[in-house]
């Protein structure tokens, strides 16, 4: 390959010196290759950091050739052999000098490997295959110094660990205050702005995920409401779609990495809101509590009587679960079967749930048993809904929690079904 000059800007952290700059689509899949010997001698070390490379990358392809705002973080580049050299410029601007503009001129036989971004630069190569139209698009990238010595290994080794170990995922709040992809993010966000039962103050910080015991005034928490209309979608999508099975959890994560039509987002907002309107409706104390003011809650989460369990964040997405899931099992309709539920005794702090979501000496919640409430729900509407592998599941759980013998966890089914 022919030299070549690279525009950038030279910086220096710690004592290492790097170099911001863009490599388009092209020179990307022509420049920048996958870790080899890099960075360890070992042969299995070597393949440990190749199979770390998952196919992460199809998905990262897929963001782009479907998303037409693709954007992404720069690509940390290390560069070694040949002969870099840099060619500073001095800029004058306002009375302002600057020394730290310039060309790295590039010979053609250096080699190049990334230290952080190896899922992109995989995604990028497989997308100009198939589009090669793409290969004008650049991305930024972060050039460092490489030495293919002992010395220089440990060096690039530090700053590949350091920038993997530091990197923090998006937190789920800040996915749903700011994703533009999510379905679920979206909606969520509009029907915080427009509907009764969480404008204001009635979700409570996304920090708030767990009891929100001292809370007088949220309907749930912020993390939570996502959760439970994440789940409302995943059926959503299932029955409009006409499937025999739920998508998987893969599948729906899948699913929430690109934005649909705003038709799409329309209709599903559409549905959610009759969804939270028909709740609204049916279960005891929602509609006085939207139409409070002061404490609105608190008739409904206290420490005295526990309250009901859809005051409470781990219990609220459980029972959406179980309604749902007995809607998908039983082909009826979500007001007939929302009515049922609606008739079960939701106080906490009355059996079914003494011991399972409330403990009557402590009185306080029980926040260890949140896996056996849908499933609890769906025996008490009915225990034939249930497989033979989730009874004897589910049988195992609730004995343990109960601490009672599993010889006598029959008896006790039949002592709850009068609830």
């Amino acid at each position: 390959m022919n030299a070549f000059n690279i525009p950038a800007i030279r910086g220096v952290l710690g004592n290492i010196v790097y170099y911001t700059s863009s490599f388009t689509f092209t020179q990307i899949a022509n420049l920048v290759r996958p870790i080899d010997d890099e960075l360890h001698t070992s042969t299995s070390l070597k393949d440990q950091l190749q199979r770390s490379l998952t196919e992460n990358h199809k998905s990262i392809t897929s963001y782009i050739l479907t998303q037409k705002e693709h954007f992404f973080n720069s690509l940390v580049l290390a560069v070694y052999d040949g002969e870099p050299i840099w060619n500073e410029i001095e800029v004058g601007f306002k009375g302002e000098d600057y020394y730290n503009m310039g060309f790295l001129r590039l010979t053609g036989d250096e080699k190049i490997f990334p230290v952080d971004g190896q899922h992109r630069v995989e995604g990028i190569k497989s997308a100009i295959k198939e589009r090669p139209e793409l290969g004008d698009e650049s991305i930024a990238v972060i050039l460092i110094g490489h030495q293919k010595n002992k010395e220089g290994m440990e060096k690039t080794r530090r700053i590949f660990s350091t920038l993997n170990r530091y990197a923090k995922p998006v937190s789920t709040g800040d996915i749903i205050a700011l994703d533009e992809d999510d379905t679920v993010a979206i909606v969520t966000r509009n029907l915080l702005e427009t509907y009764p039962l969480f404008i204001n103050d009635k979700i409570g910080p996304a920090k708030k995920s767990k009891a929100l015991s001292n809370d007088t005034k949220s309907f749930t928490s912020l993390l939570t409401l996502y959760e439970t209309n994440k789940i409302i979608y995943r059926y959503y999508i299932s029955i409009t779609k006409n499937k025999k099975k739920l998508l998987s959890n893969p599948d729906l994560d899948k699913n929430l990495k690109f934005r649909p039509s705003q038709n799409e987002i329309d209709e599903f907002e559409k549905y959610l809101v009759d969804f939270w309107n028909l709740f609204t409706d049916v279960f005891k104390g929602v509609k006085e509590y939207v139409g409070a003011t002061d404490n609105a809650a608190l008739p409904y989460r206290n420490r005295e009587t526990g309250g009901l369990m859809y005051f409470r964040p781990i219990a609220l997405p459980r029972l959406i679960t179980a309604i749902l899931e007995t809607c998908f099992r039983k082909d009826i309709q979500l007001s007939e079967c929302m009515a049922i539920y609606s008739e079960m005794e939701m106080c906490i702090s009355k059996e079914p749930w003494i011991n399972i979501l409330w403990d009557p000496i402590k009185q306080t919640m029980i926040m260890t048993h949140s896996s056996i409430i849908d499933k609890l729900l769906m025996f008490l509407y009915d225990s034939t809904m249930l497989t033979d592998r989730e009874i004897t599941a589910f049988k195992k759980k609730y004995a343990k929690a109960l601490n009672i013998d599993i010889n006598n966890i029959e008896a006790q089914l039949e002592k709850i079904k009068m609830y």
